[in-house]
């Protein structure tokens, strides 16, 4: 019987509601030796808004730290980081 193992998917919005479109991402496989993919091309990312991962069962763990609204396009920002996790079988690679 395989045991389910936490995913984690880290999710940068555009803005701290789970309804904003998505400037980023980054799965954590529970798989050893598993290191995320870094890619230079237009990523195909299986979600556009935080809550399309909802939907598709992420669960929400940890919700963005707000901070004041700025508008200085010479700040390298990330975004307003979600951190959701998914409980399923992984086979490992």
């Amino acid at each position: 019987m395989d045991t389910p193992r936490q995913r984690l998917l880290y999710l940068q919005a555009r803005t701290p509601s789970p309804l904003s479109g998505i400037i980023g991402l980054t799965f954590i496989e529970p798989i050893k030796g598993y290191k995320p993919e870094i890619v230079a091309t237009e990523p195909d990312w299986p979600y556009e808004t935080v809550h399309d991962a909802l939907v598709d069962g992420w669960q929400i763990v940890q919700f963005p730290h707000l901070q004041a609204p700025f508008d200085d396009r010479e700040l390298d920002v990330v975004g307003y980081e979600f951190i959701l996790q998914k409980m399923e079988v992984v086979a490992d690679e």
